[in-house]
């Protein structure tokens, strides 16, 4: 499967889209895989699941070990409410 990205900077709506997709659980969302320090990373400590949060900038790991500059397309696009 072949999927569109789009790369930062992230527009403010596609930040909000992004954010909303990470809490749907429609499929499992961006996690950290941060190759950092034990004591910083969220994940690796069994603190949180390092769920990544979308800025204008790209998506950053709660224990900021970790960004990411892309995302799928279909992930900042405007949810139809059902």
């Amino acid at each position: 499967m072949n999927l569109q990205q789009i790369v930062t900077p992230f527009t403010e709506e596609q930040v909000k889209n992004l954010n909303q997709y990470q809490e749907d659980g429609f499929m499992h969302p961006f996690t950290c895989c941060s190759s950092g320090s034990d004591s910083k990373c969220e994940r690796k400590n069994g603190i949180s699941e390092g769920i990544l949060i979308a800025s204008k900038d790209g998506w950053v790991c709660p224990c900021g070990e970790h960004t990411q500059k892309w995302a799928h397309a279909f992930m900042a696009e405007k949810k139809i409410s059902t």
